[in-house]
């Protein structure tokens, strides 16, 4: 039985392979490897190279978050205020509220955002179809400072007040931000940066306490 349910696979995989939609595909496949091979996470033959490595161990906007790591936008910066800045990766709702936000959080969004166009510009050269404009527009900058204040230890009933942001959808992001920030030390490990490494594990504790982190109905 199993033998004969591992053969139907085969079969539905191999009909995909010479389907029109496999090759409807197949044109996007090229272009995307050709972004990885001008930002050089591959090279000509396909091999893997240290930027591959590192995006490989990154579960959520690959190429942005391996960027940053390797433009050293965050390696400066305070644990409170790389975690603030990586909500961009997490947060996905509009908001009507403007932050308030310090000058080093203000240059943060900056550079990630310079980051972005970089690679949505290199994306259309290499004739993938997502603007420039809607690729750098997905990052949302929008909990940045209910982030920045609760990594300060300001309890959870005040940061709600900074916001027009559901507190379910609070809890949600910021408990994703405490696994991007296990993604960025991983990556952090692997090109050697210790400090980067030691302040991705301090941003993930000063986030990792309270209602947020406790069962509760917003988690279940």
């Amino acid at each position: 039985m199993h033998e004969r349910m591992m053969i139907k696979d085969e079969l539905e995989r191999l009909r995909f392979l010479v389907s029109d939609r496999s090759l409807m595909l197949l044109p996007e496949y090229e272009q995307r490897v050709n972004v990885l091979k001008a930002l050089k996470y591959i090279d000509e033959s396909c091999a893997v190279q240290l930027k591959g490595r590192v995006a490989c161990e990154i579960s959520n906007h690959e190429l942005i978050v391996t960027e940053m790591v390797f433009e050293n936008v965050l390696t400066d910066l305070r644990p409170e205020e790389i975690v603030a800045l990586l909500s961009c990766l997490v947060f996905q709702q509009k908001t009507q509220v403007e932050p308030e936000l310090n000058e080093v959080l203000r240059k943060g969004i900056e550079r990630i955002r310079g980051v972005a166009e970089r690679i949505a510009t290199l994306q259309r050269e290499c004739s993938l179809r997502e603007s420039v404009e809607d690729y750098v527009e997905q990052f949302k900058f929008g909990l940045v400072e209910v982030v920045y204040e609760w990594a300060q230890g300001l309890p959870f009933a005040e940061i709600t007040r900074l916001t027009d942001v559901q507190e379910g959808i609070i809890v949600r992001c910021i408990q994703r931000l405490n696994e991007t920030c296990r993604d960025v030390r991983n990556a952090a490990r692997i090109i050697g940066d210790p400090t980067l490494n030691a302040k991705m594990e301090q941003a993930s504790n000063l986030i990792k306490r309270d209602i947020v982190f406790a069962a509760s109905l917003y988690t279940q």
